[in-house]
């Protein structure tokens, strides 16, 4: 019997060992958080913040502070970086112009370059972990998620595309990818352009029945890119249609996690099977809500905790220990010749962000 509660664990009554020192996230839009930076409590009803974090930066640190110090650890949002302290970047906020030298300098990549301008790194793919100051921490579920409406049953009639048109391969944004879904009474769903209401619908599964996620990046862009888009689909109760991603391709256990594909062909193959097989279907979304447990926030903050309270906070021990010379001289010296070093890192990125071969090769993406 197919159990459609899809609900994330709740943080009520879950708390962990606290950290051996406090941990300070450096928000990237003080503007937009100053009432979490001016107080060290959260508010009784946190689902409203939630709803704010629309930017990778918030999810790096405001999101991450919320959820962590929901769980009891000594966490604080703050406007900018603590001298002496332990403080995570996200990457977009690490700049030479910060002067951080005097604080122990985490960094958040997310889809990002490798940072330099840090001593250890936080990576949502294991692709990205290059040596022991590369840390993989699971991205975390998307919040407020609305599950899909259970009363729906198995229907195949709802194609969603969660996620920024520019992002979705040519090939499926076609009127002849179209006109193959609608023989099968089948709709395409894609987010909408205002940036308001796509992060709204990113959250709203109700009326979805399958995810189609399928991305025209460059092998090297794809090779930094998150599971997210699979793992919001096993908590929404969605059979999720992918492309052959790195990080998709790391959790897959089985054929119930999602299917793979790499042509139009193939989604209109796959969307049949489901479509004519109930027993399939069901399969899928009680396998994906299975494996939905393994990034409940809990599961995700307990690695957090480890990460923080494991090598970040031995290395911490060790940085606080350096001479008063290496503290005055060494550490203003080596930041700056790791911001040129970050800088340069970052040109190269974009470069092969931009530049690269394509699954679709060079058909146009938007």
């Amino acid at each position: 019997m197919l159990n459609t509660d899809m609900r994330m664990t709740s943080a009520a009554g879950f708390s962990l060992e606290p950290l051996p020192y406090p941990v300070f996230f450096v928000c990237p839009d003080p503007e937009k958080w100053m009432d979490l930076i001016d107080s060290n409590e959260l508010p009784k009803e946190v689902t409203p913040l939630f709803a704010r974090c629309s930017e990778v930066g918030d999810i790096w640190a405001a999101q991450t502070y919320i959820l962590l110090k929901q769980r009891g650890l000594d966490v604080r949002l703050v406007k900018n970086p603590v001298p002496r302290q332990i403080c995570i970047f996200p990457y977009d906020r690490l700049s030479l112009k910060e002067l951080a030298f005097n604080s122990y300098v985490v960094a958040c990549r997310h889809d990002r370059a490798r940072p330099a301008i840090c001593e250890q790194r936080i990576v949502h793919n294991k692709l990205n972990v290059n040596d022991h100051t590369d840390h993989f921490v699971p991205h975390w579920p998307q919040p407020n998620l609305q599950p899909r409406d259970r009363t729906r049953g198995f229907r195949v009639e709802n194609l969603t595309f969660k996620g920024i048109e520019r992002n979705l391969a040519y090939p499926f944004k076609t009127p002849a990818f179209t006109q193959q879904l609608r023989a099968l009474d089948i709709n395409f769903v894609m987010s909408p352009a205002n940036q308001a209401l796509q992060f709204q619908d990113w959250t709203d599964y109700r009326q979805a029945d399958v995810v189609l996620a399928v991305r025209n990046n460059t092998q090297y862009d794809l090779s930094i890119k998150p599971a997210l888009k699979l793992v919001n689909a096993w908590f929404a109760g969605c059979p999720a249609i992918l492309g052959p991603e790195p990080a998709y391709q790391a959790l897959r256990q089985s054929e119930l996690d999602y299917i793979e594909v790499r042509t139009v062909k193939d989604v209109i193959e796959a969307l049949h099977r489901l479509k004519t097989n109930p027993a399939l279907y069901e399969a899928m979304v009680e396998n994906g809500q299975q494996r939905a447990q393994e990034f409940t926030p809990d599961r995700i903050a307990q690695v957090w905790r480890a990460h923080l309270a494991g090598p970040i906070a031995v290395d911490y021990e060790r940085w606080q220990k350096q001479s008063l010379p290496s503290k005055l001289m060494e550490r203003p010296v080596k930041f700056i010749a790791r911001s040129l070093r970050h800088w340069k890192d970052n040109q190269y990125h974009w470069e092969r962000v931009l530049n690269g071969p394509r699954l679709f090769g060079n058909e146009p993406t938007a």
